[in-house]
């Protein structure tokens, strides 16, 4: 895997890439819990792999795993989980429901997919909302996600959401590309689809979702650009 730049700060927020192999285990730890707390307290996911511990986790988290989390110093307050589409996936595996075809899917040559995106919900990590009414917790790891997308040669990512998730993504200027809808366990429905990872989705997400009062000059944008 290609080197990347590891730390990345929007509106005060501050986000950290770490794989699997080298993030450091209270990291990941954290990480887990608030999925856990997201996934199977507050959503009532059923999920096949959770065993009933304080943590959320499947075998897709293995070393192919790249998790983007935001931060507050040592303490967790959001994230996502990225693997190569190329490898073992949700999408290709219990997700594989919401292909219609082998067709359905971009080419995995530069294709990931992103899933498990969580916030913490506890009183000390609550994020402000920014003029969209997006959490900036929320717009930091999706640019995050984008400028990893840049140095690892990423075009786009595979995403299933919920209408709400949806949403939110196009609220922060990132629309999905709808590939196709199904039915959820509760019968909601859900989404498969694709985010493109382009300078043009990076000035969009960025412009959106900084604050009012700030003003975003081209040197700043190109800083950040050239930094991943």
């Amino acid at each position: 895997m290609k080197q990347f730049h590891s730390e990345f700060e929007f509106s005060g927020v501050y986000t950290s890439v770490g794989s699997y192999s080298t993030i450091p285990p209270t990291i990941l730890e954290q990480i887990l819990s608030i999925r856990k707390v997201a996934f199977i307290d507050r959503k009532k996911w059923d999920i096949e792999s959770y065993q009933g511990s304080d943590y959320e986790s499947d075998e897709y988290d293995d070393t192919d795993a790249i998790y983007i989390y935001s931060h507050q110093r040592d303490r967790v307050t959001g994230c996502v989980r990225l693997r190569p589409s190329s490898k073992p996936t949700l999408i290709s595996g219990a997700l594989s429901f919401m292909l219609t075809t082998d067709k359905t899917r971009p080419n995995t040559k530069h294709c990931w997919e992103a899933t498990r995106f969580a916030l913490a919900a506890n009183d000390n990590c609550m994020g402000e909302l920014n003029k969209s009414n997006i959490d900036f917790r929320t717009a930091a790891i999706f640019l995050s996600m984008i400028k990893f997308a840049f140095k690892q040669n990423v075009h786009t990512y595979e995403v299933v959401v919920d209408a709400m998730m949806e949403k939110i993504l196009k609220r922060s200027g990132w629309t999905v590309n709808r590939r196709n809808i199904a039915q959820g366990t509760k019968g909601e429905k859900v989404i498969y689809g694709t985010l493109p990872c382009t300078t043009s989705v990076f000035e969009e997400v960025f412009n959106k979702n900084t604050p009012a009062r700030t003003t975003l000059y081209d040197e700043v944008l190109s800083d950040s650009l050239m930094a991943c």
